[in-house]
């Protein structure tokens, strides 16, 4: 990785103990010396894990709002190391990936992780909110089992069985209490997303005879446009579903 700002991006829907994980990486996974910028969707209610978090004396807190896949925020008053970006919880995950490259690329930064926290009794309750969720797995590198509270084990290894038989390269793990056995370990640097988005990709001479183009040079499935500038695979509207 170069020596530029690692951006971290935390999907999921609001109430996943998504805070409570973002405060546990920080105070586990980062040294206390290094800067955090914190991004804090402006569109969701505050809480007492953000004061929690705001009281840390290495993290700076922005509010960030994100609008037609781009982003704006507040000014910056740090040089961080560590970037954290809390997507809004009824967000399309394709729209915060395109605006949170767009933002790194041009501001100098290397996008190190995107994690998904699965609020599993909610999913568990209503699995039409599934494909919304494939989205944000289909991006992440680390996925964080959270609130199984009358979740049995049964469903969780179904939940994991069906992306481990599509050969999901993503991390499964379960989280206690909003926190996770291993912090650093999840802030590794280390891409295993589905998703080549992210990916700097060296262009190879192409067979003019060749009528497909490799999986590795086509257009993110999420991420493609129409013509007519809408997503050629909308997600489903996670809002209908809260």
């Amino acid at each position: 990785m170069p020596d530029s700002p690692l951006v971290y991006v935390f999907l999921g829907r609001s109430g996943s103990e998504r805070r409570a994980l973002i405060a546990d990486l920080i105070e586990g996974g980062i040294d206390a010396d290094a800067s955090v910028l914190y991004f804090r969707p402006e569109t969701e209610a505050a809480s007492l894990m953000d004061d929690s978090i705001t009281a840390m004396p290495n993290v700076q807190v922005i509010d960030w709002a994100l609008q037609d896949a781009k982003l704006t925020h507040g000014k910056v008053n740090a040089a961080p190391e560590k970037i954290i970006f809390l997507a809004p919880g009824n967000s399309d995950p394709a729209d915060v990936v395109e605006a949170v490259k767009t933002w790194s690329e041009h501001n100098h930064c290397c996008v190190a992780r995107l994690i998904t926290a699965v609020d599993c009794a909610f999913l568990k309750s209503k699995p039409e909110a599934q494909s919304w969720y494939d989205a944000c797995i289909h991006f992440s590198d680390i996925v964080l089992l959270a609130r199984r509270e009358g979740v049995d084990n049964k469903w969780l290894k179904s939940f994991e069985d069906r992306y481990a038989k599509n050969h999901y390269p993503c991390r499964f793990l379960l989280v206690k209490k909003g926190r996770v056995q291993n912090p650093a370990e999840i802030l590794e640097p280390e891409a295993r997303r589905m998703s080549l988005y992210f990916d700097e990709l060296i262009a190879i001479e192409e067979d003019e005879f060749e009528e497909e183009r490799p999986e590795d040079q086509k257009p993110d499935k999420y991420i493609e446009r129409l013509a007519s500038g809408q997503r050629a695979y909308p997600i489903p509207d996670i809002n209908k579903l809260l």
